[in-house]
């Protein structure tokens, strides 16, 4: 049985991760010039194995039977980046991927269940991987960077 405060940091680590922005640029069409496609598709790669991972934890969540909160919608905020340029994007994709790995790691020092800190550390490793990823995307310069 797990304990609740380990159920609670678990359904709002699945909810974070449920309304990322990485999760939103997935919808967001980010555009980039001809040479900057592959760049594009990997993005798009990294969002639905991020969105697998997290489809993990709710697997696990639903196992366990415990619900998952309520997810909600994207932060409004979020608005102003739909049809930006990856290049422009990419940037503050990063620097929110790194603050989703601090607030995943500072949630599995804190779960004590085995096997719900293990759900935590594979979706860690695919967090880690991904973060490692973006940051040695390329992105062609001097595109323009907002629309």
């Amino acid at each position: 049985m797990i304990d609740a405060r380990t159920q609670t940091l678990l359904q709002q680590a699945f909810r974070r991760e449920s309304l990322s922005m990485l999760r939103y640029v997935g919808e967001a069409f980010p555009w980039t010039a001809a040479d900057g496609d592959f760049a594009l598709r990997r993005l798009r790669e990294i969002e639905a194995e991020d969105r697998e991972a997290t489809s993990d934890l709710g697997r696990f969540l639903f196992r366990r039977r415990i619900p998952p909160s309520y997810t909600g919608s994207f932060p409004s905020a979020f608005t102003t980046i739909n049809f930006l340029s990856l290049e422009y994007l990419l940037p503050r994709l990063i620097e929110s991927q790194r603050k989703a790995l601090a607030d995943l790691e500072r949630d599995a020092a804190a779960v004590t269940d085995i096997d719900a800190k293990a759900e935590l550390e594979k979706l860690l490793a695919v967090k880690r991987l991904h973060l490692s990823e973006l940051e040695g995307l390329k992105v062609p310069r001097g595109e323009a960077t907002k629309v």
